[in-house]
């Protein structure tokens, strides 16, 4: 009996060690790599920013376990982010998107917006320049502006529907009374810029970052929409100083599934701060002409609200539904049919 005895209270020993290590390991966070969805192609303006955080707090060791970067594209971002919202909410997948996540909702592009997520921090910020082909006619967006008032609907602007370049069209108009667009779904910056190159739209936007890849490539900025001048282009007019009351940019934005714990939206919060610390992002987010901001806590939940409820005034013309031509065209193979078998059986 008193072996007996021993044995259940070292076994009942073991057990309390064990279980103890394994709610340690449970406790520790992170306990396994951080995969962060970016929900466009690898080589994108989005996986290059994100790609740049991974870079730094590999190289300066500020975080036991590694950040592994997991390109989910489609939709316009909306397939990344429907993941990433189903995501386990531990704090081990988290988004990175910009003013995506608010334009695909207002479109109508994606049932889930902001309040679907833990906001976590927002980390940077870039201008958008509105340009023309080389070639255009028009030398200033007062003038193009003023073309789209007396020539309504006819003026072509290349954009990714729903995204947040359409949304800087859209704001154009807005600001502009009388202004009308012809969008046209043209996708990203490089097929924009093949679009804009080619005369098949004759306008686009671009992120600063973009139009200092794209620039030497035969286009001309006509506007910056930022609320003042871009020190990287000190002589590039804004939009509101050509008489057009329109203003946007991209905010990148980093967002934990809903229902992730405090805890670890703190230790991801201050795992960014202390990268955006680094020079190396100082450096290289200097050279993409992406404005190193840092919002997180009260300040960035009145962010997120406000750049949605940007959106309110913004009147979405979506196209008119084509008639259903196959339906049309059988009908009309039908009738002719018809028409060929009566004259048959009269001859």
């Amino acid at each position: 009996m008193v072996r007996f005895l021993r044995a259940f209270l070292v076994f009942q020993l073991v057990g309390n060690v064990f279980s103890n290590l394994c709610l340690s390991a449970e406790d520790t966070f992170p306990s396994k790599p951080i995969t962060v969805i970016v929900p466009f192609a690898a080589g994108g303006g989005s996986d290059v920013f994100v790609r740049i955080f991974q870079d730094s707090i590999r190289r300066n060791k500020l975080c036991p376990q590694p950040i592994v970067v997991k390109n989910i594209s489609g939709a316009g971002g909306t397939i990344g982010s429907r993941i990433a919202r189903e995501a386990e909410p531990d704090g081990h997948t988290i988004l990175c998107l910009h003013d995506g996540i608010y334009t695909a909702q207002h479109y109508g592009n994606a049932d889930w917006g902001p309040t679907d997520f833990e906001p976590i921090a927002a980390t940077g910020q870039s201008g958008v320049v509105i340009a023309v082909s080389k070639n255009s006619p028009f030398q200033s967006l007062t003038e193009l502006m003023d073309d789209s008032i007396l020539r309504p609907y006819q003026l072509v602007f290349g954009t990714n529907l729903g995204a947040p370049n359409h949304y800087s069209a859209m704001f154009l108009q807005k600001g502009k009374e009388g202004s009308k667009f012809r969008f046209t779904q043209t996708g990203g910056g490089a097929k924009r810029l093949a679009q804009l190159k080619g005369g098949h739209v004759d306008v686009t936007g671009f992120s600063l970052s973009e139009y200092e890849q794209f620039k030497a490539a035969g286009i001309r900025a006509l506007a910056v929409m930022s609320e003042e001048r871009e020190p990287a282009y000190p002589n590039l007019p804004t939009a509101k100083e050509q008489g057009i009351n329109a203003e946007h940019g991209l905010m990148q934005f980093w967002w934990a599934p809903r229902g992730t714990p405090p805890d670890r939206i703190a230790y991801l919060e201050n795992l960014l701060r202390r990268a955006m610390n680094t020079e190396t992002i100082r450096e290289r987010l200097d050279f993409l002409h992406i404005n190193p901001l840092f919002i997180v806590g009260d300040e960035l939940q009145k962010t997120v609200q406000q750049r949605s409820a940007n959106l309110n005034g913004i009147t979405i013309e979506k196209p008119t539904s084509l008639p259903p031509l196959h339906w049309l065209i059988l009908g009309m193979t039908i009738i002719c049919g018809a028409f060929v078998l009566m004259e048959r059986k009269k001859v």
